[in-house]
């Protein structure tokens, strides 16, 4: 494996899996962007012909777009080894984290969100793969996978210059 600061398994989690994650996201989405936008609130009906407007094409396109960005960041990230770039980066993503979660809480109301047997593959992703991310991502930042830290930081035990 390649060097990291991250332990061993949320670097797979979040350096490998996530990413992949959230290119399979976008490929889904660009193939068919109106079931993409339309299951984002699977208990609102809707139809193509008069509820996907331009506009909202447009907002799911970029969303999507968002998604492919975060991919490769999170692989630049999660490989970095600086410590503490690895520790913002999972600490910003653990709070974007909470707003995804409550993004999709506003988008299906408290009847639909707080059923999680009623929820569709997009729900489930939103709220339970976001807050098992979250999970793993606070753990990882408390140690509880091992020690965040430096590796290969061009600096010596002693504080020198490594050349």
């Amino acid at each position: 494996m390649a060097r990291s600061t991250i332990p061993t398994f949320p670097l797979i989690i979040f350096g490998v899996v996530e990413p992949a994650l959230l290119i399979w996201a976008y490929i889904v989405g660009t193939a068919d962007p109106f079931a993409y936008f339309a299951d984002q609130a699977p208990n609102h009906a809707i139809t193509a012909s008069n509820s996907f407007p331009p506009q909202a094409l447009g907002l799911t396109l970029q969303m999507l777009n968002v998604l492919l960005l975060l991919a490769p960041i999170a692989v630049l990230c999660s490989f970095s080894r600086d410590a503490t770039t690895a520790r913002a980066y999972l600490l910003a993503v653990a709070l974007a984290d909470y707003g995804h979660i409550y993004g999709t809480y506003r988008a299906v109301g408290a009847d639909y969100f707080w059923n999680p047997a009623g929820w569709n593959g997009m729900v489930a992703g939103s709220v339970g793969v976001s807050a098992a991310l979250n999970v793993l991502r606070l753990l990882t930042l408390a140690g509880g996978f091992g020690p965040i830290r430096e590796t290969l930081s061009g600096v010596t035990k002693n504080g020198k210059k490594r050349i």
